[in-house]
């Protein structure tokens, strides 16, 4: 794949007009970079694989993630080996049947390294795991020495206790959807109610990521875009702004245990505040390049995690709406500017502005699952027809579900000590559990109409997907109006489905 990639940029190259060679050669770099890039990441692998595979070895090491496991008193854990056999180590391992402990604790016993699985191979190396593991019966059990230290059990035992003020005196269900959206804690979903946001399309919601940034952050992807309404006339301000939101950001990113998702989405906001501060055009699409190269420097294999890739497209599709709206406000506006009509009336300018929110939730909506539809084809998952009612209907709560469950976590953080906080906490958490279950209701009485979960080959639709994006992008070269593009675009995808 690296050289097939190496060989097209080359191809680019030679074969594109003299005028854009730069970008051929962009390209060019890009794709030597990514060479070297999977060539380290192989060669730190197949030098830990050389090393600790097919041996039984005595661990220490600090446990990073702990899930339910089938069978009782075990869980599915994933391990960061800081020593093997007392010489220092430093590589992630994953252990199927690990005797029950949590995450942020410190471990040490026997276990039986080997290479993973061919049909796990790529997942596991993606999330950074070099081999799996199996702990030893007939050695001595696993001994737990205690909480970690690190950076990263720090974090972890920082969101369990704000997931736990956040929780307090709360629903199962509303509390594990807040737990889950604010701080990143999904130990509270249950499995009906993970399947009833699939079902409505609304499972992107469950997982912090670029939207819930960009929220949180004041809407900074659209922030980015040009031409936007409401600009901050001062270089001052905007500078302000972007420093506030380059805050926001770290804020969600301390709450959330540092998770890859939400550090891809910080990393763009904080490239495109340098940006603003050091005078350079924000670009949305440069900063969230730049914030993938950085987020798969030390593990190029990464890229071929569902979740980044899931992230990634949803991303792209949100500007490509925002573009959308933006172009359809400037035809609307020069419109308006031939026929030179008055001045309209309060109502109706209103109902405009009612209007033009309504267009700018349905497009961003429709783009991003366009966008993401792709990606859960080519990798097997289902996908549901009411992905865009879902988000025009019920996305629209996830900004004040956010703003009042962090104030409801850092609230209830701050009430063990000082008891009037509490006081304040409790109308607060009232506000996020009463959204909570508007979003949970949605979700279970649309997950079980028709065609809520919908499977399709991947080949066939991997190819109607190619031949609709070619026709988006002819359109939009040769200035297609949008009212023949669109309507074209969903007969053809409707005909293809």
């Amino acid at each position: 794949m690296p050289f097939a990639a190496f060989f097209v940029a080359f191809l680019l190259l030679l074969c594109i007009p003299r005028r854009s060679r730069k970008l051929a050669v962009c390209l060019l770099l890009g794709a030597l970079a990514g060479l070297c890039a999977v060539y380290t990441t192989n060669a730190r692998l197949e030098r830990t694989r050389a090393n600790y595979a097919g041996r039984t070895v005595l661990l220490t090491a600090e446990v990073e993630r702990a899930d339910s496991s089938y069978l009782p008193g075990t869980v599915d854990a994933t391990l960061w080996v800081e020593s093997v056999n007392g010489s220092p180590a430093s590589f992630c391992i994953a252990c199927a049947e690990l005797p029950a402990c949590t995450a942020g604790k410190r471990v040490q016993g026997w276990f039986a390294l080997q290479q993973p699985d061919m049909e796990e191979q790529t997942a596991q190396y993606a999330d950074g795991i070099a081999l799996q593991a199996e702990p030893l019966a007939e050695k001595l059990q696993l001994t737990v020495l205690g909480e970690s230290g690190s950076f990263r059990a720090r974090t972890h035992r920082l969101q369990q206790k704000l997931s736990e003020s956040l929780r307090r005196a709360m629903h199962r269900d509303t509390g594990g959807v807040l737990a889950a959206m604010t701080v990143g804690d999904r130990s509270g979903l249950s499995a009906q109610l993970r399947s009833a946001y699939r079902g409505a399309g609304l499972s992107h919601v469950l997982v912090v990521s670029g939207m819930h940034v960009s929220i949180l952050c004041g809407d900074v992807l659209g922030r980015l875009l040009p031409n936007r309404k409401k600009r901050l006339r001062g270089y001052t301000g905007r500078r302000v702004r972007a420093l506030f939101s380059a805050v926001m950001a770290l804020l969600l990113v301390g709450v959330t245990g540092f998770t890859p998702s939400v550090l891809r989405a910080a990393g763009a906001v904080w490239l495109s505040a340098l940006g603003v501060w050091v005078y350079g055009p924000p670009d949305a699409l440069t900063s969230l390049g730049v914030a993938g190269v950085l987020m798969t420097a030390g593990n190029s294999c990464a890229v071929c995690d569902v979740g980044f890739q899931l992230s990634f497209a949803a991303v792209v599709g949100t500007l490509a709406g925002g573009a959308v709206v933006r172009r359809s406000q400037e035809v609307w506006e020069k419109q308006r500017a031939k026929k030179k009509r008055p001045r309209l009336r309060f109502w109706k300018r209103k109902a405009l502005g009612l209007a033009g929110s309504l267009w700018e939730t349905v497009c961003i909506s429709a783009c991003a699952s366009m966008a993401t539809f792709p990606v859960l084809v080519l990798r097997g998952m289902s996908t549901t027809v009411w992905a865009v009612a879902s988000g025009v209907t019920v996305l629209w709560l996830v900004g004040p579900m956010l703003s009042f469950g962090l104030g409801a976590a850092l609230l209830g953080l701050a009430a063990e000590g000082l008891a009037l906080f509490e006081i304040i906490r409790r109308p607060v958490a009232f506000c996020a559990e009463g959204l909570a279950w508007l979003m949970n209701e949605w979700a279970f009485r649309v997950s079980v109409l028709p065609g809520a979960s919908l499977w399709f080959d991947g080949t066939y639709a991997a190819l109607v997907c190619l031949v609709l994006i070619l026709l988006c992008v002819m359109a939009m070269r040769r200035h297609i109006r949008l009212r023949v593009a669109l309507p074209t675009v969903i007969l053809l995808a409707a005909l293809a489905i």
